[in-house]
This record gives C-alpha cells, structure tokens and sequence, in this order.
C-alpha cells in the first residue's frame, strides 16, 4: 500500500499585496526565506538583486540581466549592483508610469556554486566581468563580453535587446 506523506513546511508562493490590492511582490517566498525576521517587510524590489539560491528561481520568470563579476571580495559586487542600479530604476520606472511589468529583471552574480551551474548549464565563459540577458524561458542567451563594463555599455545593450536589436544565441 502506497504511503502519501505531506509536508507544509515549504511556501509554494506569496504574493505581498498593498492596502489598495496592489502587488507589491511575487517574490514574498523568496523575501521571507531571506528575512526570516520580516525587517524589510513588506519586501519592496530592488532594482537590483544579488543572485543567491534562493533568488535564482526568478530567473525563469523572463529575461534577466545578469553581470557576473569576479567578487573574491563583496566590494566589486556592491559596485557592481551601483553600476547597473541607475539604468535598472530608469526600465523599471518607464514601465511602471504605463502601469506595466518591467520587461527586466537586473542580477549581479558573483563567484559561488550556484553560480558556476548556471555558467555551467548556460555555456557562458569564466570572463569576469560579463554582462549577459538571459531567458530561460525562450532558452536564449544575449552576451556582452567586452573588457570594461561602464553604465553606458550596459544602457545600449538592454536598449538593443529590448528594441530586439540583438541576436539570441541558443541556451
């Protein structure tokens, strides 16, 4: 006889929602296992997220850029995210003023497993730093691969990709 064992330990998904019924976050899961004490409830987005095990399941959600830097230290991750943070506010509030999904998630990926599985199972090279889109769900990888990464570089590049400018490369 078949046993069936349940466990209500996991959240499955927890949307944060405002008085008005407005989304917060769908990423409320996500927020709790990080901040099992709710200080930052109620969990506003970052622009830009460190990517973590814990975050990484966002990467299915649709395109992501991800710049992935060689952070022996936390100092070149934080300049990193302070790098891409001006342009990811910028996408995220041009869609927001026409009340859309922002068509972007922005990553900053440093040196871990993790890490190395999804260099691993998406092709990309070791070259730090490396700023890439990636859609996994589309299965396509848009790469960057230039030796000094500036606000600039990174502006045109998610300007190209979403005036679909740039040609995908197969995951």
């Amino acid at each position: 006889m078949a046993k069936l064992s349940l466990s209500f330990a996991g959240i499955p998904t927890l949307i944060v929602l405002d008085p008005q019924g407005e989304v917060i976050t769908r990423q409320g899961r996500v927020e709790v296992l990080n901040d099992e004490d709710c200080r930052g409830f109620p969990w506003h987005p970052k622009p830009v997220l460190e990517l973590s095990d814990s975050n990484a399941v966002q990467l299915n959600e649709g395109p992501c850029l991800v710049l992935f830097v060689d952070s022996e230290d936390d100092g070149e991750s934080e300049a990193a995210k302070q790098l891409i943070q001006p342009i990811a506010e910028k996408i995220i509030a041009k869609y927001k003023a026409k009340e859309e999904e922002a068509p972007l998630l922005f990553f900053v990926a440093g040196e871990d497993d993790m890490t190395d599985s999804l260099r691993d199972y998406t092709n990309l090279p070791e070259a730090a730093p490396l700023l890439t889109i990636l859609d996994m769900s589309a299965r396509a990888k848009y790469v960057m691969d230039v030796e000094e990464i500036t606000p600039a570089i990174v502006e045109a590049f998610v300007n190209d990709f979403l005036a679909e400018k740039l040609k995908p490369e197969p995951i």
